[in-house]
């Protein structure tokens, strides 16, 4: 491992963060800043697995920081590879430096007891979204835009086998801002044996522009039944004349996840994906669901901020809860309730599901207050009214769709109080200090579910390190986004200090069998002026197992 070079690489990255594409960058470097910092009064080991795990969440950011580092393994043995836009292109005189070790830690060992149940066991390999288009375009000129499965390719260039997916009927819904898509946004097409990499053509058009070059983005959203399966992003640029065609004209590669479709379960009864918009604070919703067919014209959602500076606002405030939801539901577009409250009509009596699939993660949209309750007996906060969880979505981590099985056959309390945690009493949970060295040593085989009484580095080095499957629960507020990504099949967090004592019936009952994210919705109900504050991220329908491996 090579720190200096690690630490050298990000430094460039962040030099040139403003510079690329979308809100994730901006947002990184706020992030990324306070680790910069610390480089000479930190062990440099942990600071550049600090420094890679984060740059790693970052699409463009990421690709960027690779090829600084000469990184060139295939994308499923690297962290999240998204595209880089027309004006983060690496420049010539780019030196990379060796920093391979450092990457494989991070993302070799969090695989490898994730891939025992994946279907590339046997040799094969899911496929990945397909987005074929130009590098350029012009403003008010047709393109064509291809989009479907494609097959992965192995280290020696060919395709790896068919992963046995389908067959199935694959819904591929298009987010594109800046054009528009007279033909319409969403094409459905079949995936079997006999057709294993099905696509179709899209034709699109980019809308008139004031800027000559304007970097945008292709997004695709893969869904089987009404589930998200799979995702995929691919940038481009769009010219305002046809004289500046040839300056961009290289191929932009494509980031996301596999597609799943052997894998789709029980879908969650709405899905809302929420994607970023080119200018900060822009979001674009949209819905799948198994029970009607949504529109297919995203919806825009407007911050008039940052979306971390808007999460950040709601967190920090001194606000009622009930404020604070009124204030995040001013901002869902008016086509997420319409389908939730028809989804609410067509499964009653039981609660509807509701997943938010989104690129970004502060806002805390599970806390939105419902204008019209479905169910005027419990507070009116959406997490109440309805089973919710969220994903991250982005890169080609966490995988799609979320796992809904897991095990929970061991707990791990990391606790540094005088006495023993009471989860050790109540289910035999192993108790774990707070200092770094104790937390890491969880790191060789970490049990299915584990606790933070305690947060600070040490739950974020078990985070940049988790081992596939685990169940994470925090008591403080933290960012659970670096454990879903190195692997945990979900994660509980506050999103402000909760005092509630909650805990040991929250672990009582999802230990017995029910539905973690049930099980928080029905305790948010019993304390309705702090609880709601519980994030569930995950799938809704995501059950525990004591006999199940970890997912």
């Amino acid at each position: 491992m090579d720190p200096v070079a690690v630490m050298r690489a990000a430094r460039t990255v962040r030099d040139e963060l403003g510079g690329m594409p979308g809100e994730p960058p901006a947002e990184l470097g706020a992030r990324l800043d306070p680790l910069l910092a610390g480089e000479g009064g930190q062990p440099p080991g942990p600071l550049a697995e600090a420094v890679v795990a984060l740059i790693s969440q970052y699409g463009p950011a990421w690709e960027r920081f690779r090829l600084l580092l000469g990184q060139d393994a295939p994308p499923q043995e690297e962290p999240p590879a998204a595209s880089t836009g027309p004006l983060g292109r690496v420049p010539s005189g780019a030196s990379p430096g060796p920093a391979r070790s450092v990457i494989g830690r991070l993302t070799g060992a969090f695989r490898r007891r994730r891939r025992q149940g994946e279907s590339s066991a046997a040799g094969q390999a899911p496929p990945l979204p397909l987005i074929e288009a130009p590098a350029e375009v012009v403003a008010g000129w047709g393109a064509e835009v291809e989009v479907g499965l494609v097959a992965e390719e192995t280290p020696s260039g060919r395709a790896a086998p068919y992963g046995g997916l389908g067959p199935a009927d694959l819904d591929i819904q298009i987010v594109a801002e800046g054009f528009e898509a007279p033909g319409g946004w969403r094409v459905r097409l079949r995936a079997d044996e006999a057709s294993p990499y099905p696509r179709a053509k899209v034709g699109l058009v980019a809308a008139a522009q004031e800027q000559p070059v304007t970097a945008r983005q292709i997004q695709v959203v893969h869904a089987v039944r009404g589930q998200v399966v799979g995702f995929g992003v691919r940038a481009l640029a769009v010219l305002d004349s046809p004289g500046l065609l040839g300056r961009d004209n290289a191929p932009h590669p494509v980031a996301g996840t596999r597609v799943r479709l052997a894998e789709a379960g029980q879908a969650p009864d709405v899905t809302a994906v929420v994607v970023h918009g080119d200018r900060p604070g822009r979001l674009w919703w949209t819905y799948q669901s198994p029970h009607f067919v949504t529109p297919d014209q995203a919806e825009v959602c407007e911050l008039g901020m940052r979306a971390s500076e808007f999460g950040r606002s709601l967190a920090e405030q001194s606000l009622p809860l009930e404020e604070v939801g009124a204030r995040v539901a001013a901002h869902v577009p008016p086509g997420f309730w319409e389908l939730l409250n028809a989804v609410a009509g067509r499964v009653s009596p039981r609660r509807p599901s509701v997943l938010f699939l989104s690129q970004e993660p502060h806002v805390p949209w599970d806390l939105a207050v419902l204008q019209h309750p479905f169910d005027r007996s419990l507070p009116g906060f959406l997490n109440c009214q309805a089973v919710t969880g969220r994903w991250p979505l982005g890169g080609n981590r966490p995988e799609l769709p979320p796992p809904a099985r897991a095990g929970a056959r061991g707990m791990a309390v990391v606790h540094g109080g005088p006495h023993p945690h009471p989860l050790v009493s109540a289910f035999g949970a192993r108790q774990v200090g707070t200092s770094l060295g104790e937390v890491l040593a969880l790191l060789g085989d970490p049990p299915d579910v584990v606790h933070f009484a305690t947060g600070g580095p040490a739950a974020e080095s078990l985070g940049r390190g988790m081992g596939g499957g685990a169940f994470v629960f925090l008591d403080e507020p933290g960012d659970c986004q670096p454990f879903l990504l190195a692997g945990a099949c979900a994660a509980v967090a506050p999103f402000r200090p909760v005092g509630d004592g909650l805990v040991e019936e929250f672990h009582r009952r999802a230990l017995a069998g029910e539905p973690p994210a049930e099980v928080l919705r029905s305790l948010r109900c019993v304390a309705p002026a702090t609880a709601p504050a519980y994030q569930f991220f995950g799938n809704p329908w995501l059950v525990l197992e004591r006999d199940q491996p970890a997912a």
